[in-house]
């Protein structure tokens, strides 16, 4: 997303009206110095245009380390561009998911100004994993106690059989018959097995 002689100015100038992307401009003490129009609309209960704020105001808690070590890795690598996932909070008690691009912004003198981040929201993504994830071990429990339910009269016909065998012992035609009867038990076993969902969220191998 960001090239290596992305400037902040150009920067501002494909982005500042931006409806999908966020940009933020973070200083050495790690406040926005500049934010789209995007970004303060969606963070309107942390940040506005006339104040000055810290970085981390509306970052989870356990997104600042990932956030302080992804701007340490920019002011070391100014050439580079750096990814991270990060929540920021929605000021409603929630989050939203953003995936921003980072980089170092250089000034005319070559000395490091702060780092330049565009991003965007993939909550709905997320979102969506997490909801297969929940329907996939909903209907794994419910095939579960199906599958329970179905053997325990598999089993008592496999117990029958095994009489059935011990009786018929002299007779090779009832024993062809308890032969096929176990041999469809396990092939019905086996459906059983196959019956169960996989994790629809985890990716093919």
């Amino acid at each position: 997303m960001i090239s290596k002689h992305f400037s902040f100015e150009r920067s501002v100038e494909l982005l500042a009206e931006s409806k999908n992307f966020y940009l933020v401009k973070i200083d050495t003490k790690g406040n926005y110095i500049y934010m789209n129009d995007l970004f303060i609309n969606r963070h309107s209960s942390f940040y506005n245009k006339s104040e000055v704020r810290s970085a981390a105001l509306a970052l989870h808690p356990d997104d600042h380390a990932t956030s302080y070590q992804t701007y340490q890795r920019c002011v070391a690598h100014p050439d580079q561009t750096f990814a991270a996932t990060l929540r920021k909070l929605d000021g409603k008690g929630g989050y939203i998911i953003t995936y921003w691009e980072y980089k170092a912004d250089i000034d005319n003198d070559g000395i490091i100004s702060g780092v330049i981040g565009v991003g965007h929201d993939v909550t709905a993504f997320e979102s969506r994993k997490e909801h297969l994830r929940f329907l996939t071990e909903t209907l794994n429990n419910l095939a579960e106690q199906q599958s329970h339910d179905l053997r325990r009269p598999l089993a008592n016909v496999l117990g029958l059989v095994e009489v059935l065998k011990v009786l018929g012992d002299d007779s090779e035609q009832v024993k062809e018959i308890a032969d096929k009867l176990i041999q469809s038990c396990e092939q019905l076993n086996q459906e059983f097995e196959a019956f169960m969902i996989r994790d629809l969220t985890e990716k093919p191998q």
